[in-house]
């Protein structure tokens, strides 16, 4: 799991500011614990830490970093899975600079700008997350999965490194099993040789057959964690997921999610960035209580499956202008509120007038890679795997076990496994053995587990914006009272009020409350004064 920061010049900075500039970012990334290592040249610096605790069995994966002091050279691999995201300022803190780090708190310890990206935002609120590269800071970018980012001689060039070609495949009889050994070798390499790992379930078939496979590779069993909205303990879906701790006889930890304002914090500052629901908050609780809970490092997870089977990719919204981002977007985008009431006068007349995001250099790439394909599902199906899997999916579970001193692995999100299961998709193929994955695997191992589970959804009902801040509580006087929206200058403060009122009874109004409201406290939490 890197956890690094450096950088590199074009000059010969001495080595007493270089070393004085990793310390500063180090600082912060040694929040996590491990035991840091520098390597320091005039001109260049890379700062990172090793923490045992994240060990694997079997270490298969392939370096993400290379770095040739000599030839001033530094290369970053990010997986197509979304994990081991890297944050980096082109040209800063001069020309031909490249300073980058594991998490953008760390480049704020050495006075990265910290300038609000209204596009990005604006992206937020069309996409339902931020796509790569953009960040939520205008002047920070991360390095999109499945590129390469290359530094040398003060240029720095981003690349995609992996793909993975769509194509119609034949039946294979062997299909089926490759993926099973595949799996099983995934859930041995990654586990670590301590006892401290705990399995998160949710009642999905994937997340039941992750820790069936995790619990087969064990010798002494681990813990089991799964979250609830409810105190209430008796769905069906809270049902299976007690059979499945005690079929595997791993002992459940049973968290019921809180709703209360001042938890968004905690899951602002690891995120990062705003939302438009209350995903993060929950991730964060599940976390955060399995670590305090258990002292789990590493946490098993089902992350990944349903997308790279195609589950989640939908059918097509208007294909008429062959658009596939269009389409991805009307599917995956939460615009219950028009644009236009949203934001503020100011931000409506800004956002014409600079770069959207679908123009981007990496969007224009996507674009024309999903139209090549002549079933347009392939095409929704390849944008999902490029955008939703690591920017909607893993990226919160992996910057948010990262501030809990965790790591989060799922055996579907292994390079081969990922191959092999893209190949599996329905959507590619006609074969019925392949048309209920999972359900086939997870029977092998549970027969007694059931062929239609209840998932337990990762979201918190947020009812406390609308109920408990009102005037005088000091989080609504920061965030949703009229004075602060009028002094952000980013959304219509007509709106808010309407909106709490509304929250308690319409999802639409809830889930744009949780955006103004977690963007109002990202800038807060961040210390932003100026839109860009």
């Amino acid at each position: 799991m890197p956890v690094l920061a450096g950088w590199l010049t074009g000059e010969q900075v001495p080595r007493e500011v270089i070393e004085q500039t990793l310390s500063a970012m180090g600082e912060v990334l040694a929040n996590h614990g491990g035991t840091p290592a520098h390597s320091i040249y005039p001109g260049a610096g890379l700062i990172a830490f090793a923490d045992t605790a994240y060990a694997q069995q079997q270490p298969k994966e392939p370096p993400v970093l290379d770095w040739v002091p000599d030839r001033r050279t530094l290369v970053y691999r990010r997986p197509l899975s979304g994990i081991h995201p890297l944050f980096y300022i082109e040209n800063w803190p001069a020309e031909g600079n490249l300073i980058f780090a594991s998490e953008m708190k760390a480049l704020f310890a050495v006075g990265a700008p910290r300038r609000l990206h209204m596009a990005a935002l604006d992206a937020l609120w069309r996409y339902g997350s931020i796509p790569a590269p953009w960040t939520a800071f205008k002047d920070i970018q991360v390095v999109p999965a499945g590129s390469i980012l290359r530094w040398q001689h003060t240029k720095t060039v981003v690349n995609p490194a992996s793909d993975f070609a769509l194509e119609t495949t034949q039946p294979s009889a062997d299909t089926l099993e490759q993926l099973d050994a595949l799996l099983n070798q995934a859930s041995h390499d990654q586990l670590p040789p301590h006892e401290q790992v705990v399995a998160l379930l949710s009642g999905s078939q994937a997340s039941s057959l992750a820790a069936a496979l995790s619990a087969r590779q064990k010798e002494q069993k681990f813990a089991s964690t799964t979250l609830s909205a409810s105190k209430r303990q008796t769905t069906k879906g809270w049902k299976e997921v007690q059979a499945v701790a005690d079929t595997l006889d791993l002992p459940l930890l049973a968290i019921t999610a809180v709703d209360q304002p001042e938890f968004w914090q905690a899951a602002i500052l690891g995120l990062e960035a705003p939302c438009c629901d209350s995903r993060p908050l929950a991730i964060h609780q599940l976390l955060h209580t399995s670590a305090v809970e258990t002292g789990a490092r590493v946490a098993i997870s089902g992350l990944g499956a349903q997308t790279l089977l195609g589950a989640t990719t939908g059918q097509l919204v208007d294909d008429s202008a062959n658009d596939p981002l269009a389409s991805y977007r009307q599917q995956h985008s939460h615009q219950p509120i028009r644009a236009g009431q949203l934001w503020s006068s100011d931000v409506r007349q800004m956002l014409p007038t600079v770069e959207a995001w679908e123009d981007t250099l990496h969007a224009r790439k996507l674009q024309r890679r999903a139209q090549q394909y002549p079933d347009r599902r392939h095409g929704l199906y390849y944008l999902d795997l490029h955008l939703r899997l690591a920017n909607e999916l893993v990226y919160p579970f992996y910057q948010l076990a990262t501030q809990e001193r965790m790591a989060i692995r799922s055996p579907y999100l292994n390079a081969h496994v990922m191959t092999s299961m893209i190949a599996s998709s329905p959507l590619l193929n006609n074969d019925p053995a392949l048309k209920n994955t999972l359900d086939s695997l997870l029977q092998r191992y549970m027969p007694e587990a059931s062929r239609s589970p209840n998932e337990q959804p990762l979201t918190i009902p947020i009812t406390s914006l609308a109920l408990y801040m009102e005037p005088g509580d000091e989080l609504f006087d920061l965030t949703l009272a009229p004075s602060a929206i009028r002094q952000r200058n980013i959304f219509n403060p007509e709106l808010v009020r309407d909106l709490q009122q509304r929250a308690l009874k319409e999802v639409v109004a809830s889930r744009a409350l949780v955006f103004i409201f977690t963007t109002q406290l990202f800038c807060q939490i961040f210390g932003i004064e100026e839109l860009a």
